[in-house]
C-alpha cells in the first residue's frame, strides 16, 4: 500500500511575472489554487499571476518513474516493429524519451515511426524534443484521438505510452478498428493524500476564490484531499471529461475551458467574472 504523501505548497504573485496595466489584470484580488504537479504548475500559475491573481500551489498528484522499466525497455528495443507511437500526455513524451536517452539511444530511433499527440501541449513537448507530431486531433481527448487514428488502424501496430492509471478508451477503440496495440507505462501517478494544513484551512474559511482542475485524476485527488472544503471555492475545469468526473463526485464546476489547454482554462476563469 502506498504511504500518505505530503507536499509543500508554494505561493506566487504577479511580482514574479511581467507586469501589466490594471485593465489587463482581470483577476486582481483573487486567490487561485493550482493543483497540477509541482514541476508542471509554472505555466498555469504564471498565466494567472500575470493577470493579477494571487496563486497558491498544492499538487493533487505526484509523478514519478515507473517502479519497473522492463516493459518499456523491451518495447524501445523493438521500435522498428511499430507503425505508430501514440502519446496521450506531455508527461509520456518526457518520460519515454528520457528513458530512451538513458539507454544510450536518441530521437533518431523514432525515424520511420508516425507520432500521434492527444493535444497541442503534447505536440509542443514533442517539438521541444526535436520531433513533430504527424497527427493531433481537433478535440483534445482520447475519443477524438482514437477516431482520428481509426482510418490508419487496421493491420497497423501501435505503441501507446501512458501512465499507470487512466481510461482504456484509446487502446480499446484502436483494437476495435483492427489495430495491434501494445501499451507501456512510462510514468507513475500517485495521489497526494495529505494537503498542506494552511491550504486546507484557507479553503475551509472560504479564502480561496478558485481551484483549477486540469485532469480527471486531479479531480479525484483534490476531492479526496479537500472534500467539502471545495464547496466554499469555485472549480475551474479544463474539459468536459474532467467536469463529468467532478459531477460524478457531486461537485459542479463553475467554469469549463472551451479549448482544453492552460490558456483555455485561464480564459474560462476570466469569462466567468472572477468572483461570484
Amino acid at each position: 500500500m502506498l504511504e500518505p504523501v505530503r507536499t509543500e505548497n508554494r505561493k506566487l504573485n504577479a511580482k514574479n511575472y511581467p507586469q501589466t496595466s490594471p485593465a489587463e489584470r482581470p483577476l486582481a484580488g483573487l486567490r487561485v489554487l493550482v493543483t497540477r504537479p509541482g514541476d508542471q504548475a509554472h505555466e498555469l500559475s504564471g498565466r494567472l499571476a500575470t493577470l493579477g491573481a494571487e496563486v497558491l500551489e498544492q499538487p493533487g498528484i505526484l509523478l514519478s518513474e515507473p517502479p519497473d522499466w522492463s516493459g518499456v525497455d523491451a518495447a524501445l528495443a523493438r521500435l522498428g516493429e511499430f507503425d505508430w507511437l501514440v502519446f496521450s500526455s506531455s508527461n509520456g513524451v518526457r518520460y519515454l524519451l528520457d528513458r530512451l536517452r538513458r539507454l544510450g539511444g536518441g530521437t533518431e530511433q523514432l525515424r520511420g515511426l508516425k507520432l500521434a499527440a492527444i493535444g497541442p501541449g503534447t505536440a509542443a513537448e514533442l517539438g521541444r524534443q526535436g520531433l513533430q507530431a504527424d497527427l493531433v486531433p481537433e478535440q483534445f481527448q482520447a475519443e477524438s484521438l482514437a477516431a482520428a487514428l481509426a482510418g490508419e488502424a487496421r493491420g497497423r501496430r501501435f505503441l501507446l505510452a501512458r501512465a499507470n492509471r487512466g481510461r482504456q478508451v484509446l487502446p480499446e477503440q484502436l483494437a476495435a478498428a483492427g489495430a495491434q496495440v501494445h501499451e507501456v507505462v512510462v510514468y507513475w501517478t500517485q495521489d497526494v493524500t495529505a494537503a498542506d494544513p494552511a491550504i486546507a484551512a484557507a479553503l475551509d474559511a472560504g479564502r480561496i476564490d478558485w481551484v483549477t482542475v486540469t485532469s480527471s485524476a486531479i479531480a479525484r485527488a483534490v476531492v479526496g484531499l479537500f472534500g467539502d472544503g471545495l464547496r466554499k471555492s469555485r472549480l475551474a475545469s479544463i474539459s468536459p471529461l474532467t467536469s463529468a468526473v467532478l459531477r460524478q463526485l457531486s461537485f459542479e464546476p463553475a467554469a469549463e475551458a472551451q479549448t482544453y489547454t492552460m490558456a483555455g482554462l485561464v480564459a474560462a476563469i476570466v469569462a466567468a467574472g472572477g468572483r461570484e
